[in-house]
């Protein structure tokens, strides 16, 4: 169908992630075919800013849908949410150019793994992971060897690699809240398959002690993933931005 007798609509949307088994997934419940659920018009394409994983979280995910202009059914977002089950939410719906790629014209993405050290509290463990004491100084010495435009394919998961491992990091940082919570911040233009969770569990060895820096270096010069750290599990993982160089409603 020719691109000028369709609409476009940006959604905001946030969801716990913990009983979706991803973007997409064939036989299991996932966030692609909830909200085309919850949409209940025929919708011609279905776009996300990041594809996130089984049990991943996210308070600003970008979806884009196409719809054809003459459609009987209008598209309205409290009827969305009241289609919606209780752990996903539209937060905006707005117009945008057909020619809109949620992913691919967006600046950056910004994602959190959080932490904590008391085990015993339930209302973390959903969103966080449970850790023991850590060396923070030698955490913040190692932020720096993961900044810049480099490959990364040492951190990525070994199911789905990419032809182009290259991605520019942006921003990383290892924040205490409190005395018992942390979280990474990670913000980069662009995520290979397992990087987040994959950088968070590097350096949370090295808190350990268990990683050194040189090994670290090492592994990035080698492209090796026998030098980093474990992929931690997704509950942790939250995203938590995506930034566009201007208002995505403004492509109209």
């Amino acid at each position: 169908m020719a691109q000028e007798n369709l609409l476009a609509y940006l959604l905001t949307v946030s969801y716990d992630g913990t009983n979706f088994y991803g973007w997409f997934c064939h036989k299991n419940r996932n966030l692609q075919d909830t909200i085309l659920k919850a949409l209940k018009v025929p919708v011609k394409k279905i776009l996300v800013a990041s594809r996130t994983d089984r049990g991943v979280h996210a308070e600003d995910q970008k979806i884009l849908i196409l719809i054809e202009k003459n459609c009987p059914v209008p598209i309205c977002i409290k009827k969305i949410r009241s289609n919606l089950p209780p752990d996903i939410n539209i937060l905006s719906l707005t117009r945008c150019d057909v020619d809109f790629h949620p992913s691919l014209n967006a600046k950056q993405k910004e994602y959190h793994y959080r932490f904590h050290l008391d085990q015993t509290d339930p209302f973390f463990g959903r969103y966080s992971l449970p850790i023991g004491p850590i060396n923070l100084t030698a955490i913040q010495a190692a932020l720096p060897f993961f900044s810049g435009y480099k490959n990364f394919s040492a951190l990525e998961g070994a199911k789905k690699r990419r032809s182009d491992p290259f991605c520019d990091l942006f921003e990383i940082d290892f924040i205490q809240q409190d005395e018992n919570r942390f979280f990474i911040k990670i913000v980069a233009d662009r995520f290979l398959y397992l990087m987040c969770r994959k950088i968070a569990g590097t350096l949370l060895y090295i808190g350990y002690g268990k990683l050194s820096l040189s090994t670290v270096e090492r592994g990035f010069e080698l492209a090796s993933s026998k030098n980093m750290g474990p992929t931690l599990p997704p509950a942790g993982l939250i995203l938590k931005k995506i930034t566009y160089d201007r208002d995505p409603s403004l492509f109209i």
